[in-house]
């Protein structure tokens, strides 16, 4: 017999434990098989995504009505008269997708990227484990955080970029006018002031000098543009050296978590299927980083390992945050435990995107000034340089 205080592991069952009730919208198979054939309008799916403001209302709407126990399809007939012309028409053949028998998930995966993809993620686990209110009521909430943060960035880096805006005109105006009012001279004993401080005039030197502009910008948003799109695997290259930065690693790291609690807590409270409760756990932290982690994770959970045990196999988590899983489960307490865990991530999130805003907006305003400050240096070194050259002739 083992001692009392060894740890013993908790046995999951992995095979399935409850049926997904049916669609109570789902109409005969004959409809449902002709309603199968039809496809979303292809000009409306070319069409961009959901803006932020836009999803928090919806989530917020969402989750307060299925709240209240108002129907489903009643609740989208309201937002049908809710938002711009191409929100009511996505909204109403969403609508006539659920009619047709899909999930509301399946109906909102299927509107062509319109839905962001950890929102969809987010209420196929609501779906599955009896929580849709919760899973709404989490993402405004998140949505909602996410909105101010990115508000509070561009208020903070507003004046700066105004600033450097306006440095780059005029600049490109002292440019013109210097190819204008000097031009060239063939002789080189002419000495000539260089007013912009990098050798540059007229038409062709403002050419010369947007090139250069434009050559350092556009890598830079082509290099967060792929890291955004997982290009050459750079999540999970990156993020394991991106967490250990402060604010950017919180921002990443406790997003993510705060997500997988949310998740885990609602599929564990219906009896959802092991495997699938820590499959949709691992897609809904949105970071390929994590997604990595699942083969082992759920090689771990069919030995009938606990979920701390998976989780800590993947070897993607951190070790508190897998600690806290193993307490919850050797008491009893998963749910509430992951609960606490879901609210505590998602606070620390907040507050660190907040920080985020403002690291990001004085890193811009030091990069406007550099380039200023670069530039008049130049121009006075130019100066000097003219005056001693006057008093050598």
């Amino acid at each position: 017999m083992p001692a009392p205080n060894d740890k013993q592991p908790r046995t999951v069952q992995s095979g399935p434990q409850v049926k997904r009730p049916q669609n109570p919208y789902q109409p005969s198979s004959k409809s449902a098989n002709r309603a199968s054939t039809d496809t979303f309008d292809e000009e409306i799916l070319r069409t961009s995504p959901m803006s932020l403001r836009t999803i928090e209302q919806f989530c917020y709407r969402m989750g307060v009505g299925i709240r209240a126990g108002v129907d489903l399809l009643k609740l989208f007939d309201v937002e049908k008269k809710q938002g711009s012309a191409h929100h009511q028409q996505m909204t109403t053949l969403v609508a006539e997708r659920i009619r047709a028998g899909s999930t509301m998930a399946q109906a909102m995966k299927q509107a062509g990227g319109y839905y962001p993809h950890m929102l969809v993620q987010m209420v196929a686990a609501g779906e599955s484990g009896g929580g849709l209110e919760k899973s709404f009521t989490y993402m405004s909430d998140y949505y909602r955080d996410l909105r101010k943060a990115r508000n509070d960035f561009l208020q903070q880096i507003a004046w700066p970029v105004i600033q450097l805006t306006l440095a780059l005109l005029i600049i490109s105006t002292v440019i013109v006018l210097r190819g204008v009012l000097s031009p060239p001279s063939n002789n080189p004993n002419d000495l000539q002031f260089d007013s912009t401080g990098i050798g540059l005039s007229g038409l062709s030197g403002l050419a010369f000098f947007w090139l250069v502009i434009l050559g350092i910008a556009a890598p830079i948003a082509l290099i967060g543009y792929g890291i955004r799109q997982n290009w050459f695997h750079a999540h999970q290259r990156l993020l394991p050296i991106a967490r250990n930065i402060p604010i950017i690693g919180t921002v990443l790291t406790t997003s993510a978590l705060s997500r997988l609690s949310i998740t885990l807590s609602m599929l564990l409270n219906a009896g959802v299927d092991a495997r699938r409760c820590l499959r949709e756990a691992f897609r809904a932290t949105g970071n390929h980083y994590y997604i990595a982690g699942l083969p082992a994770a759920e090689s771990v959970l069919g030995k009938g390992h606990s979920f701390a045990d998976a989780l800590e196999a993947s070897r993607v988590f951190p070790n508190d945050f897998v600690r806290a899983i193993e307490v919850g489960e050797l008491s009893g307490t998963e749910t509430d435990s992951l609960d606490r865990l879901a609210i505590d991530y998602n606070r620390r999130a907040s507050s660190a995107m907040t920080q985020l805003a403002v690291s990001c907006s004085v890193g811009v305003w030091l990069m406007v000034s550099i380039f200023i400050i670069f530039i008049i240096i130049r121009m006075f070194m130019n100066y000097v340089d003219l005056l001693n050259n006057a008093g050598k002739m």
